[in-house]
């Protein structure tokens, strides 16, 4: 057995002894359910023993400890039909997967994009999971709009279209209009889908500490930590009002930007599961024949999509995660329309910075800079893990020397660089995975409508825009001031978390037992130490920040370059001030 299920096995077999269905390892972290909840998900739990036996993986149960409590034998059951048995085990998976339901198929779909923790085979076949089920029944979604919004549905909408114009696993959408004739689609939570959502999510968290504390592979790669992330994104996708929130920030960060189109929500009829947005009727971005026929410009389309992706990502930190394309419409003049705001991706500037030193090391081709970058973000943290990551890639810098930037297809080199990551047990973080994910998926939208396009070519003058940005001089003395502030406020705390620790031993609530005395005074000193040293950072911050300030003021202030010359004056002045109060307290502490 290869893969993720052979991984399982390769343990010493005295660790597959059975444990109590509801263990569970505190020191994992995590939200587990109570052993009252464990029973009461117990039906739950044998529906997926009888599935995973099904198509073969009884014994992955047993070997977490949990086969022989929900039914005993399932490691001896086998393949249920010669179809099955012909099938590899990547495609037993999917198979299992797509039978489990909505949740899984989520879990696998996020799984498809983890090319850094699961064998490409893996990747191939959980990406043909489809997110499409047949609709709800009418009248259970009238019942749910209903009870969301405390009116009769003919009062909130006129007209409410019975047959839903999308479907998926969690929710569906259909026309309506408000009273004032304003036409609107309505997203409506499936009724009951989020309590079954709970359920497996409660089992998959049980399982994944279970595979953490039981596996080598789980334990390596944190899974509990993985599956809480999950469980955190799809409950965050099951809430309306915060896709709404998400979709006035994106129209907010794009309001100036031609092209981009992002439906407007109306609050009064929105709530936790019921959305209601501006109806939007284009035509599908990859209906190239329709997009001729409207005289659209395919290429216009396609640089724009890679653009807002990369604006998003480069220069906000906020952005679409989930961009196949059913979630764009195309409107008059190339606007795009964007939809389906339930899965956004989050960079904050040290990511982002990081994000772009990696891209520049690929364009430049340095293996060190590529290297450091993803040091700095986290993925390669050990220097064996840097000089095994430096030695794959001068093996892909070899393969691609020699190719132009725009002969570099982004989904195989992503896949390459998740295959890189893969042999070397690398950690990805969520967010990184995110954007690669974001940007092979948008080439392939994009290669369809021009085939000559090439997303590492409109990228560079992004990551050249992102790298001014986040290394200007203000945004450095940002950085300053708030590396200098983190600095101060833990000196500050210092004295008053060594007091509390120092007291906790002498009352005997630590686990070291001995009588310390004559603390006052040494705790004194390191009160007055800490204090000095806030001043001698400040101090500093006063001289650094102005001397950052004075080759740029022309560049920051222009006309009003007298202002800027004031605050260098006036922060070399407070600097002189505090190094004087500094010298005076140092001074007494001598006498």
């Amino acid at each position: 057995m290869t893969g993720v299920t052979g991984r399982l096995t390769r343990l010493p077999t005295a660790l597959f002894a059975p444990v109590p269905l509801f263990e569970y390892n505190a020191g994992s972290g995590g939200a587990m359910p109570t052993i009252f909840q464990t029973f009461r998900h117990l039906r739950r739990y044998q529906q997926i023993g009888r599935i995973l036996t099904r198509y073969g993986f009884g014994y992955v149960l047993t070997h977490l400890g949990v086969g022989r409590a929900i039914a005993p034998g399932l490691e001896k059951l086998r393949f249920s039909s010669a179809d099955i048995l012909r099938a590899t085990p990547a495609e037993r998976v999917r198979m299992v997967i797509e039978e489990l339901g909505p949740t899984f198929i989520k879990l696998g779909q996020i799984l498809s994009t983890r090319g850094d923790i699961i064998p490409a085979e893996y990747v191939a076949e959980l990406e043909k999971l489809q997110d499409t089920v047949s609709p709800t029944d009418f009248a259970l979604i009238r019942q749910q709009v209903e009870a969301e919004l405390k009116q009769p549905l003919h009062q909130v909408f006129p007209t409410f279209e019975p047959t839903p114009v999308a479907s998926a696993s969690l929710g569906q959408v259909h026309f309506a209009t408000l009273p004032d004739g304003t036409e609107v689609a309505v997203k409506v939570l499936r009724p009951g889908v989020d309590k079954q959502i709970e359920v497996d999510l409660d089992i998959l968290l049980e399982l994944a500490a279970l595979a953490e504390r039981r596996t080598e592979w789980g334990a390596y790669y944190g899974v509990l930590s993985l599956a809480q992330e999950f469980a955190d994104t799809l409950r965050i996708e099951q809430n309306y009002e915060q896709e709404g929130h998400n979709m006035d920030r994106y129209r907010q960060l794009f309001s100036v930007q031609e092209g981009v189109h992002v439906p407007r929500v109306y609050w009064e009829t929105t709530t936790r599961r019921v959305l209601t947005m501006e109806r939007i009727e284009g035509i599908k971005i990859t209906d190239v024949a329709r997009l001729d026929e409207a005289g659209l410009d395919r290429q216009v389309i396609a640089r724009r999509n890679i653009a807002i992706l990369l604006k998003a990502v480069l220069q906000e930190g906020f952005f679409h995660a989930d961009p196949h394309a059913g979630n764009f419409m195309i409107l008059p003049h190339e606007v795009i329309a964007m939809m389906d705001f339930g899965i956004m991706g989050y960079l904050d500037d040290w990511e982002r910075l990081g994000l772009v030193q990696l891209f520049v090391g690929l364009f430049r081709q340095e293996t060190d800079r590529v290297v450091e970058a993803m040091s700095d973000l986290g993925i390669a943290t050990s220097a064996a893990d840097r000089r095994n990551l430096a030695r794959d890639l001068d093996r892909l810098r070899i393969r691609y020397y020699g190719l132009e930037l725009e002969k570099i297809r982004a989904r195989s080199f992503v896949e390459d660089l998740m295959n890189l990551a893969f042999a070397n047990r690398l950690k990805m973080p969520s967010n990184l995975v995110l954007v690669f994910k974001a940007i092979a998926m948008l080439e392939g939208i994009s290669l369809q409508l021009d085939p000559n396009i090439n997303v590492f070519a409109e990228v560079e003058p992004y990551v050249r825009d992102a790298l001014l940005e986040l290394q200007s001089p203000v945004n450095r003395l940002k950085t300053l001031v708030e590396q200098l502030s983190e600095s101060a406020e833990a000196m500050v705390r210092l004295p008053t978390q060594l007091q509390r620790m120092l007291e906790q031993v002498e009352s005997g609530e630590s686990n070291l037992s001995m009588t310390l005395k004559g603390l006052d005074e040494p705790t004194q000193r390191v009160t007055a130490a800490a204090n000095r040293l806030v001043l001698a950072l400040l101090a500093a911050a006063f001289v650094i920040g102005p001397s950052i300030l004075i080759p740029n003021l022309d560049q920051l202030f222009g006309q009003w370059q007298i202002v800027g010359m004031a605050l260098v004056v006036a922060g070399f002045a407070i600097s002189a001030l505090l190094t004087v109060v500094l010298l005076f307290c140092i001074w007494r502490s001598i006498r």
